[in-house]
C-alpha cells in the first residue's frame, strides 16, 4: 500500500479537528462515548477529567490516530493510515503510545485489563472498542526532543489480560526495554 498523499493527511486532519472539537464539547456534558464523525469514533482516553490527555481514535476506512489535548493549544494527532497494526493476538494487547500512561489495543474477547503498579497497586484500564488506557506511574514525562529520545528503562509493571468468564488470558510485563 503507497504512502498516505498529502491531500489524505489534510483530510484526516480536517475531520480529526472536527471530532475532536466535538468529543470535547461532548465530554464537558458528559456523554462523549457516543461522537462520531465523518467515520471516527473516539477510543479510550487518559486525563478525561483535564485539559489535557490523550485519545485514542479510530476511522471505520482503518486509519487510526492519537490526539494528544494540551490546555490552551490545538490538539496534536499523531495518524496512522493503515492502523496502528500491532499483534495482539499473542498477549491480548499492543502498546501504540506510553508516558503519561500507557495508551494501546486489545484483542476481540478481552474483557478486562489491569496494572499492578510497582507499589503493588492495581489499576484497571478503560477498555473502549478495542482500544485501553491505563493511567500508571511510568516516571517523569519528557518534556524535551532530547528527553523524548534519551535511553529509558521503563518500570516493571506486570499487565493482567482476562478474556471471557473472566479467565486469566495473559500476564507479564506490560513494557518491555
Amino acid at each position: 500500500m503507497a504512502p498516505p498523499e498529502d491531500e489524505e493527511i489534510t483530510q484526516w486532519t480536517a475531520e480529526l479537528t472536527a471530532f475532536t472539537e466535538l468529543y470535547r464539547s461532548a465530554e464537558v456534558a458528559g456523554s462523549a462515548e457516543t461522537v462520531s464523525h465523518a467515520g471516527w469514533h473516539a477510543g479510550a482516553r487518559l486525563g478525561s477529567s483535564t485539559a489535557s490527555g490523550r485519545l485514542l481514535a479510530y476511522n471505520e476506512a482503518g486509519v487510526e490516530a492519537e490526539c494528544v489535548f494540551q490546555e490552551g493549544d490545538r490538539p496534536l494527532f499523531n495518524i496512522m493510515s493503515r492502523g496502528y497494526g500491532a499483534d495482539t493476538a499473542e498477549r491480548g494487547f499492543a502498546v501504540w503510545s506510553s508516558r503519561p500512561g500507557v495508551l494501546g489495543a486489545v484483542d476481540t474477547g478481552v474483557r478486562r485489563l489491569e496494572v499492578a503498579d510497582t507499589d503493588g497497586g492495581v489499576v484497571p484500564a478503560d477498555i473502549v472498542a478495542h482500544t485501553f488506557a491505563v493511567d500508571v506511574d511510568l516516571g517523569p514525562t519528557p518534556q524535551t526532543v532530547d528527553e523524548v529520545f534519551a535511553p529509558w528503562d521503563p518500570p516493571e509493571l506486570t499487565v493482567r489480560v482476562y478474556g471471557e468468564d473472566d479467565a486469566l488470558r495473559y500476564e507479564g510485563p506490560l513494557l518491555s526495554a
